[in-house]
């Protein structure tokens, strides 16, 4: 059975009022919608919204699951569409990442769950009509990937990692790319992270917090059964290239489960979930 939703982008409005104790409660509120295809939902799938002045890109599977970009000028309501030559299947690990790198050029990965690197790139600045489909990155681990994701390092850097490996044996893998030269090296010379062919860690972050570095938490798992999940780790860097713990001891790369910094060792069949790993900050940056 085939199950369509539109895809909508709403315009949101908050709302403040006034409580008698002087707290404030904020409401949203939908002040425009536009709709801009029917997509699949027969099972969740996460897609990706850019706003780049003065366009707008969204990133999305259609109704039979393709891959597709749609692209707007932000003073206009028509989306031009682009179908990229990649069908999706039933799998909520395929989300699709999309980045904008300095020269305006366009990324594009996702698709992929233990499958080899699917990595497109625009040929036009701003232009989602001109991906063009790339056939590696660096070289090396790209044959089985998954977890796709595009940030920025400490000076604005253009970054791309992913998990090379699979579920229970895995490895954290960082690129960095070059806008002169318009190709990606490693930013790491070994791998963030190493299962030694047991486990692979599932991670929250990197995420940059107020004090200037990038905090990183996950879990370990030694199996594609979840219920082997366990300890709850954390590394911290300045550059993303040197990292070490909470208190400041210099980590040795590729992190082990033996070298890491363990902060809450819950054992195997303990509940800990991948995904529900968070980083985050208070009013008082910590």
């Amino acid at each position: 059975m085939c199950l369509l939703v539109p895809i909508v982008l709403l315009a949101m409005s908050l709302h403040v009022a006034t409580l008698p104790t002087n707290n404030k409660t904020e409401h949203a509120f939908v002040v425009d919608s536009l709709d801009i295809a029917p997509v699949w939902s027969g099972h969740p799938v996460n897609f990706v919204l850019l706003t780049k002045l003065p366009y707008q890109f969204i990133a999305y599977y259609d109704e039979i699951r393709q891959m597709t970009i749609a692209q707007r000028n932000l003073n206009e309501r028509i989306w031009t569409i682009n179908k990229l030559p990649v069908i999706t299947n039933w799998d909520s690990h395929n989300y699709i990442a999309m980045a904008i790198d300095d020269d305006g050029y366009m990324h594009l990965s996702g698709n992929m769950h233990v499958v080899p690197l699917k990595y497109f790139r625009t040929a036009q600045p701003l232009n989602a009509s001109t991906f063009v489909e790339i056939d590696r990155m660096v070289g090396t681990d790209e044959n089985s990937t998954t977890y796709p994701i595009f940030l920025r390092g400490p000076e604005n850097e253009f970054i791309f990692t992913y998990r090379s490996g699979m579920s229970g044996n895995g490895n954290q893998i960082y690129n960095i790319y070059d806008l002169k030269t318009k190709t990606w090296a490693r930013l790491l010379d070994k791998p963030f992270t190493d299962g030694e062919g047991k486990r692979n860690a599932y991670f929250d972050g990197p995420t940059k917090g107020p004090d200037g570095y990038f905090h990183l938490a996950w879990v370990w798992r030694e199996s594609p059964d979840a219920s082997t999940n366990h300890d709850l780790s954390y590394a911290r860097s300045r550059d993303l290239v040197s990292w070490e713990t909470g208190a400041g001891k210099p980590l040795i790369l590729p992190i082990t489960l033996e070298t890491c910094e363990i902060v809450d060792p819950v054992p195997q069949k303990g509940g800990i979930i991948n995904g529900n790993t968070k980083v985050g900050f208070d009013e008082q940056e910590r």
